[in-house]
């Protein structure tokens, strides 16, 4: 069963690795991928991101169906680490940047960018 919708389902192989939930997982992600890696989910991604984000934009955020919001999660990890292939870098991280291990990710970043969907949720 695909965790994505049909129309994207091509991207599934990436879904595992690439859909992340939250802002640190992505920003350790983007630090410790290799840019040949990165390169391979970013050529696969970026013709589709426009669709993608139409797709999105069609629905309710608040109520996304699992599939959608798998694919949300996928689209906003694209965002936040294809910056190093579009500014030609060599590597996904800088040697003389800000430690990451200094970074600290407060409560909001630790949390999923957009919660289940009100139907799915069990909170009062």
């Amino acid at each position: 069963m695909s965790r994505l919708p049909s129309e994207f389902a091509e991207l599934e192989p990436f879904v595992e690795e690439w859909a992340l939930e939250n802002e640190r997982d992505r920003f350790v992600k983007l630090t410790a991928t290799s840019i040949e890696t990165l390169r391979e989910f970013y050529d696969a991604v970026v013709p589709r991101a426009g669709e993608i984000a139409d797709y999105l934009n069609a629905l309710d955020l608040g109520d996304l169906p699992d599939d959608a919001r798998t694919l949300f999660h996928m689209l906003i990890t694209f965002v936040e680490t294809a910056h190093p292939i579009d500014l030609n870098w060599a590597t996904t991280d800088i040697e003389d940047a800000f430690p990451a291990e200094r970074f600290g990710f407060g409560e909001v970043s630790r949390r999923p960018a957009i919660l289940p969907a009100a139907r799915d949720r069990t909170d009062p």
